[in-house]
C-alpha cells in the first residue's frame, strides 16, 4: 500500500509541475472537441488547475464486459470464497484484486455491467447516450469501436494528457516500445484507449502430440499393426522439380551448432502413395524404411521428437497415414477410429488454415487473432491474405487430407461448443474414450497433467518460408483486440477525469502490472521463480495452487480471472512468468525446446531471416483505425467481412467437400482459385483493400 501511494504521488508531483508551466499563460495544449467541452476551453487545462491527491476517494463507475458473468469485476461464483487472510468473499462483491485496487487507489468502484453482456453489445447501448453511464468502457474484442468513438470525440484523448504529465507509466512503456504506439493510434494521430498487450515476443501457441504415439509406431521392432485398409487422396507437395532434396531444404539447423541432413530426393507421400497395399502394417514400415534412407536418427520417431526433428509437412502427413491406419494398435483395441489433427474447439476451426504456411511460406494471420488476415508485400504495401492463390491451394490440400480422415470431423461445426482437446485427449480412462494425436495449441494448458500426461511439445514443420528453409511459427502473441478507454461524458468531474487516468496507469506500474498478472500480493513472493528464459518471476503461494485445485479444477488462468479478478482483458502488458509456472514438467521442457531452437517468430520490428520479402516478419495491427467516410464507402462498395461466417464457412466448404464431394444443396463450394477468388472480386475486395491500405498508411506514417 504505502509502495503504491508513494508511486501515486509522485505521479501527482509530476502532473502539478506541468500544470505550473502550461495554465500559466494562454498557451493551451489539446482538442477541445475530442473532450466534449463546449466552454470552448481545454479539459486538458482545466483538469491541471485542481489536481485530485488521492486524499479524497472517488467512486468510478466500470462497464467491462466480455460475455462472461464470471469475467467481470465483480464475483459472481455461487460458493464464497475465503482468502489466504481469511476474508471471505460472496456473490455480489467485488473480486478480491479489485477490492485491493480500490483501497490502494481511494476508489469506491461501481460494476454497472450487465454481467453476461458481450463488450461490443454494451458499446452499442452505451453510445446510445454518448457515454454517460459509466467513467470507464471496456472488454473483450472492442478496440475498433473504441478507436471510431475515439475519433468521434466520445472517449478521452489519451495523448492530450499524457502530454501533459498524466499516465507516465504507460508514456513511458510507449516511448519504450513505439510500435505498439503506432499500432494503438487512431487516423487523427491521438490514442483513445489503452490495449490488452499480450506476452509480446513469445510463442502463442504450438504444437502439441501424443508422444508414446510416434514411438510405438516407429521405434518398436514387434509392432503388431493394424492391417486395414486404407485409401489415399492427399498427393504431396515436395515432388518433382519441388523435391526437398540439396539446397531446396536438404540441411536444416534446428538449433545453433546442429545440421540435419535428408540424403534423398524420396517422397514419403509418393511411396505410400504407390504402395499396392496400402494399410496400418505397409503405410508404417515404408515410413520406417524412409526415414533410414533418409535420415541418420538412432530411433526413427527423432524425426518428430526432441530437439533434433526435421520433419516437413509431407512426412508429417505420412505419420498422420500411419496413425489413423493403427487405431486399434495404437488404443489396445479401444477403437477402430484415431484423430489426427483437431484443433481445441470448433471456434478455432481457423487454425487449420494456418498450415499454409508449410506449404510453401504463404502468410495467413502472423499473431494469435484470426481476424489478422493481413500481411505486407515486398514492396511494403499490405494485402489481405484470404483471397491469395497460397491460400486456396492450403484448402485444396487441407481437402485431400480431409478426405483420408486425417482432420478431426467435429471441428467444421460451429454449434459444437464441446471442447475437442478434451474430448479426444481427456478421455482415455472413460467407459468411452476418443483419440486425438496432435493439436496447435497452448502448451500450458496442453500439457497438464490433469489432460494428459502423455502430451508433449514438438518443433514445427520445417518449409521455405520467405524464400529460405527454416523453423516458422505463424504464432506471435500480439496486442489483442481487448482494453478499455475513458467516456467524456461519463467523467462529469474534473475528479473523476483524473482518477480515470490513474486507474489506467497504474496497471503500467510496477505494482499495478504485478496485481493484473499474479493477483494479490499476498498471495505470491516476488522475484523468485525462474523461467526457462532464465528470467526470475513472481512465485505463487501454496494456498494459490491449492485453491486452483479446489474450485477451478486447476486452471490458474480460470481461477484468476474469475475468483480473483487479475488478468481481466482490461489494458496491461501481460506477463510471461505466470504461465511459465502454470506449466507441467513437460510443458516446461517444451518452453526449453522451443526457446533453444532457431524456430522464428513474426514480431513488430519486422526481425527475421533475409529472403525473398523484406518485410515478411512484420507484426501488423489487429485493428486499424478508419475515418467515417471509410466505413461508409465499406458499407456502400462493399459486402466483405473477413470474420463473417460465409466466408469461413465457404473456406471450409472447399476442406470438406472439394475432394470427396457430398456438399449439401446451397453450399457454395468453387471449384478452382479462379472461381474462389471471384467470391472475393464480387464482394468488393479491391475496395476493401484499398481502404485498409490507405488506413495502414496513415498509422504507420504516424
Amino acid at each position: 500500500m504505502k509502495k503504491a501511494m508513494a508511486l501515486l504521488l509522485a505521479v501527482i508531483t509530476v502532473v502539478s509541475m506541468t500544470a505550473c508551466t502550461t495554465t500559466g499563460g494562454t498557451e493551451t495544449t489539446g482538442s477541445t472537441a475530442s473532450t466534449g467541452n463546449t466552454d470552448g476551453t481545454s479539459p486538458a487545462t482545466e483538469a491541471t488547475e485542481s489536481l485530485d491527491d488521492l486524499t479524497n476517494n472517488v467512486t468510478l463507475k466500470i462497464n467491462v464486459a466480455t460475455g462472461n458473468t464470471s469475467r467481470t469485476i465483480t464475483y459472481n461464483q455461487s460458493s464464497p470464497l475465503t482468502l489466504s487472510d481469511g476474508t471471505v468473499v460472496s456473490a455480489g462483491m467485488l473480486k478480491p484484486v479489485w477490492s485491493y485496487i480500490g483501497e490502494t487507489l481511494n476508489i469506491t468502484f461501481e460494476d454497472v455491467t450487465v454481467q453476461d453482456q458481450k463488450a461490443s453489445e454494451a458499446i452499442q447501448v452505451g453510445s446510445t447516450t454518448d457515454f454517460a453511464d459509466a467513467n470507464i468502457y471496456g472488454g473483450s474484442s472492442i478496440v475498433e469501436q473504441l478507436l471510431y468513438y475515439g475519433t468521434e470525440g466520445k472517449f478521452v484523448n489519451l495523448s492530450e494528457y499524457m502530454e501533459l504529465g498524466y499516465m507516465p507509466n504507460f508514456a513511458a512503456y510507449l516511448e519504450e516500445n513505439p510500435s505498439i504506439k503506432s499500432a494503438i493510434t487512431a487516423y487523427d494521430g491521438n490514442i483513445y484507449y489503452v490495449p490488452y498487450i499480450a506476452e509480446i515476443g513469445t510463442f502463442a501457441r504450438t504444437f502439441c502430440i501424443r508422444e508414446s504415439w510416434v514411438t510405438a509406431l516407429l521405434d518398436e521392432t514387434d509392432a503388431d499393426y493394424d492391417a486395414t485398409d486404407f485409401e489415399t487422396y492427399y498427393e504431396g507437395y515436395y515432388i518433382g522439380d519441388n523435391a526437398r532434396t540439396g539446397d531446396n531444404g536438404g540441411s536444416v539447423t534446428p538449433k545453433e551448432g546442429t545440421t540435419i541432413t535428408k540424403k534423398t530426393d524420396q517422397n514419403i507421400i509418393e511411396i505410400q502413395n504407390n504402395l499396392d497395399v496400402k494399410n496400418g502394417e505397409t503405410l508404417t514400415t515404408a515410413f520406417i524404411q524412409y526415414i533410414e534412407d533418409n535420415y541418420d536418427y538412432d530411433d526413427p520417431s527423432e524425426l518428430f521428437l526432441g530437439e533434433n526433428a526435421a520433419y516437413d509437412i509431407d512426412e508429417l502427413i505420412a505419420l498422420f497415414r500411419c496413425i489413423k491406419a493403427n487405431a486399434s494398435y495404437l488404443t489396445d483395441g479401444q477403437t477402430d477410429t484415431v484423430w489426427p489433427l483437431f484443433t481445441r474447439q470448433s471456434s478455432y476451426r481457423e487454425d487449420l488454415i494456418r498450415f499454409a504456411t508449410y506449404w510453401g511460406g504463404q502468410q495467413v494471420y502472423s499473431s494469435d487473432t484470426y481476424s489478422a488476415t493481413w500481411y505486407l508485400d515486398e514492396d511494403g504495401n499490405l494485402q489481405y491474405s484470404y483471397d491469395d492463390e497460397g491460400i486456396w491451394n492450403a484448402l485444396v490440400y487441407l481437402s485431400q487430407m480431409d478426405a483420408e480422415g486425417l482432420i478431426y470431423s467435429d471441428v467444421y461445426d460451429t454449434t459444437n461448443k464441446t471442447n475437442h482437446r478434451t474430448t479426444l485427449w481427456g478421455t482415455d480412462d472413460s467407459d468411452s474414450p476418443s483419440y486425438g494425436f496432435m493439436t496447435f495449441d497452448w502448451i500450458a494448458s496442453s500439457t497438464a497433467d490433469s489432460l494428459n500426461e502423455d502430451t508433449v511439445v514438438v518443433l514445427p514443420p520445417v518449409a521455405e518460408i520467405n524464400g529460405v528453409w527454416q523453423y516458422y511459427i505463424e504464432n506471435a502473441r500480439t496486442i489483442k483486440s481487448d482494453g478499455w478507454a475513458i467516456s467524456v461524458a461519463g467523467c462529469s468531474t474534473e475528479e473523476e477525469l483524473v482518477r480515470s487516468l490513474t486507474l489506467l496507469d497504474y496497471f503500467f506500474s510496477d505494482e499495478g502490472s504485478t496485481v493484473q498478472n499474479y493477483g494479490l500480493p499476498m498471495d505470491y513472493t516476488l522475484d523468485s521463480y525462474e523461467g526457462p528464459d532464465g528470467i526470475l518471476y513472481p512465485e505463487f503461494s501454496d494456498w494459490v495452487l491449492e485453491k486452483t485445485n479446489e474450485v477451478a479444477n486447476g486452471d490458474l488462468s480460470t481461477f484468476l480471472r474469475d475468483w480473483m479478478g487479475s488478468l481481466l482483458p482490461i489494458g496491461y502488458q501481460k506477463n510471461i512468468g505466470f504461465e511459465y509456472q502454470y506449466t507441467s514438467d513437460r510443458g516446461f521442457e517444451g518452453w526449453e525446446l522451443l526457446n533453444n531452437s532457431t524456430v522464428n517468430i513474426a514480431n513488430y520490428a519486422g526481425e527475421g531471416l533475409d529472403g525473398d520479402n523484406p518485410y515478411y516478419y512484420y507484426l501488423l495491427p489487429v485493428t486499424f483505425s478508419l475515418t467515417s467516410r471509410q466505413q461508409e464507402t465499406l458499407a456502400e462498395q462493399t459486402t466483405i467481412d473477413t470474420n463473417s461466417d460465409s466466408i469461413i464457412e465457404m473456406m471450409f466448404n472447399v476442406v470438406r467437400y472439394y475432394t470427396k464431394g457430398g456438399a449439401p444443396d446451397g453450399a457454395t463450394v468453387p471449384t478452382s482459385y479462379e472461381e474462389y477468388a471471384q467470391i472475393f472480386a464480387d464482394m468488393g475486395i479491391d475496395t476493401y483493400v484499398e481502404i485498409y491500405q490507405a488506413a495502414y498508411a496513415v498509422m504507420s506514417a504516424g
